[in-house]
């Protein structure tokens, strides 16, 4: 019995793609009231009016605004919208829950306020577009966590062979449930539960002769972490006929690697 449970689960756990329901859609509605019926143990997490009180703050900065204001204006967002209408709820098939957050206009600006001191509204809008493509998961799920939650980038391809084993706990920040899990899938799911508009695509089978110009192609950057020689050599020489700059960070006395193949790239 309990085996029969364990591996039905596995099967779920490799998923890292979440699903969205907006019930403006009287289709997927129907569909998130029959997948919440049909299994009970999902969780399902509705802190709505949190987020839009933190974004009617934002959006009106230079005022100090009382708690009858901030719901005031809460309501002229909501305008007839049910609350249970608005924004978008997502559900993480792995993880059995359901999360109702703002659709991702507000969703991006709420990630991004704070960032707004550093950089500008134009500046983020332009990392949104960018593409990183990370090989090596090990290492490379700190280096991938870390522009999502600054939100520098829209999209990230990940490259890995390997699944996840007790010694690599030293450098993978996750749980022990998590064993035998391909490290990308671990790294992805991650980063969809921070932020479920950033696009993901995982290469299983790690960085190959075959699937490289799939991962580099149109990648704006590559963070190379992997152990292999023979594709820390490839993987430049693919970089270098696309002009594309590569970074790679060495542990050993905090090095870092930056190396500009695409120095020709603005001359004109």
């Amino acid at each position: 019995m309990i085996q029969n449970r364990v591996n039905r689960d596995k099967h779920q756990e490799l998923g890292y793609t979440p699903a969205f329901y907006r019930l403006g859609n009287t289709a997927q509605k129907q569909a998130l009231i029959t997948l919440l019926e049909q299994q009970e143990e999902i969780h399902v997490y509705d802190e709505l009016d949190v987020q839009l009180r933190e974004l009617v703050k934002i959006q009106h900065p230079t005022k100090r605004l009382t708690p009858e204001e901030i719901t005031a204006l809460v309501a002229d967002k909501l305008g007839d919208t049910p609350t249970e209408a608005y924004g978008v709820w997502v559900y993480y098939p792995w993880a059995r829950r359901v999360v109702h957050i703002v659709d991702e206009a507000e969703f991006i600006e709420l990630r991004t306020a704070r960032n707004m001191q550093k950089i500008t509204k134009e500046e983020r809008d332009l990392l949104s577009t960018k593409k990183l493509a990370i090989i090596g998961l090990s290492v490379g799920q700190s280096i991938a966590l870390t522009p999502v939650m600054e939100r520098l980038c829209g999209e990230l391809r990940l490259a890995d062979f390997d699944a996840l084993e007790l010694s690599n706990m030293n450098r993978i920040r996750t749980g022990i449930h998590n064993l035998n899990i391909p490290k990308v899938v671990i790294a992805a799911r991650e980063i969809v539960e921070l932020d479920p508009f950033i696009k993901v695509t995982c290469f299983n089978e790690g960085a190959t002769d075959d699937n490289l110009d799939d991962i580099l192609g149109g990648s704006d950057l590559l963070i190379e972490e992997c152990d292999g020689i023979d594709i820390k050599i490839i993987s430049r020489i693919k970089a270098k006929a696309m002009k594309l700059p590569v970074v790679m960070e060495m542990n050993d006395r905090g090095m870092l690697d930056i190396e500009r193949y695409d120095w020709t790239r603005n001359t004109r």
